[in-house]
């Protein structure tokens, strides 16, 4: 290739990219009060959640690289480098924690994440709109209460002398303690009901968001057609959600290591600990309880982000080989 042909095709490279950056700015200027709109919310994470980060004056993430002290300003501490990372992986509590915390995830990646998918559906099929705004209701209600209220319910409900038990006993049973006890079966059984109650109503929503955009002409030619209910849902409203349920699948697989805290907070006793203390408590338990060490439990939550962002760009990218709809 001579000279001329290079120097012709880098010229050909640049307008073309004159042309995609200048395109680029015009949906920027054609869509500027909506981006006005995003501008409260882009401030409140670059203030409140980046800024700190690498704030030098009160730590962040560099707190993880130094020693903690508890009688000097952060500026005065130690560099140590890896020193808390290395202590965190000599750890074997918290591989425990990370054991506990993938095993949690995964439970509810396989057993509430379509839960919310299959009570859109439901809603969807009512047709009484009354009735279904009732159902709506009710189903949301609980996502408004705190853990620490629906907790208390379990402990009057659970505990040896609750009202479950007392049904037991008077079958003639013996009492089990359902909130303290090492069985891994009956504490992610207690988890994933009890966060199903709490969000699969909430969960919905969004769900029947992307169901209510669906063109109704679809239905209606699927009814000509000679499609049944169940083959419309099939054939018509779940490829309508799909895209949805994708990019919160991938969403979820980017919270792997994050597994509800004030739940799991709540929860936790010297009994069951070690089958349901997640990453989160692990990090709180270091940091305000046992040790008081801030960078050990700033080191712990490094490492927890950065794997929890990993598993999210493999996820999307997945997706999109797969040729779902992606993330970014």
């Amino acid at each position: 290739m001579t000279i001329a042909a290079v120097t012709s095709r880098l010229r050909s490279m640049a307008a073309i990219r004159r042309s995609e950056l200048a395109r680029s700015w015009r949906k920027l200027a054609e869509h500027r009060y909506l981006l006005l709109l995003l501008l409260p919310t882009f401030v409140y994470y670059l203030v409140f959640r980046y800024a700190p980060i690498f704030n030098p004056q009160t730590g962040g993430i560099l707190m993880a690289f130094k020693q903690h002290s508890l009688t000097k300003p952060f500026s005065e501490w130690p560099w140590v480098g890896l020193k808390y990372f290395q202590m965190m992986w000599r750890k074997p509590d918290f591989w425990v924690a990370m054991r506990n915390t993938v095993t949690i995830s995964f439970i509810r990646l396989i057993f509430e994440f379509p839960v919310p998918i299959f009570l859109a559906l439901l809603l969807n099929e009512v047709r009484n709109s009354r009735e279904k705004r009732i159902y709506q209701t009710v189903l949301t209600f609980p996502n408004f209460l705190s853990w620490v209220l629906i907790v208390g319910l379990m402990r009057d409900l659970l505990q040896v002398n609750g009202v479950i038990n007392g049904f037991i006993k008077a079958a003639g049973g013996k009492p089990y303690n359902f909130l303290a006890n090492s069985s891994p079966f009956s504490n992610y059984a207690m988890l994933v009901l009890s966060n199903l109650f709490k969000g699969a109503g909430w969960g919905s929503i969004i769900y029947l968001a992307a169901i209510s955009g669906i063109d109704p002409t679809l239905y209606e030619a699927a009814a000509v057609d000679g499609a049944n209910r169940w083959q419309r849902i099939w054939h018509v409203t779940w490829p309508g959600m799909k895209s949805t349920a994708v990019v919160l699948l991938i969403l979820q697989c980017g919270n792997i290591l994050n597994s509800s805290f004030d739940q799991i907070f709540n929860l936790v006793n010297g009994v069951n600990r070690s089958v349901i203390e997640t990453i989160d408590v692990y990090i709180y338990r270091y940091a305000f309880q046992q040790s008081i060490n801030q960078s050990f439990a700033a080191a712990s939550g490094l490492f927890k982000s950065v794997v929890n962002f990993a598993l999210l760009l493999v996820a999307n990218k997945i997706a999109s080989r797969m040729g779902e709809q992606k993330l970014f």
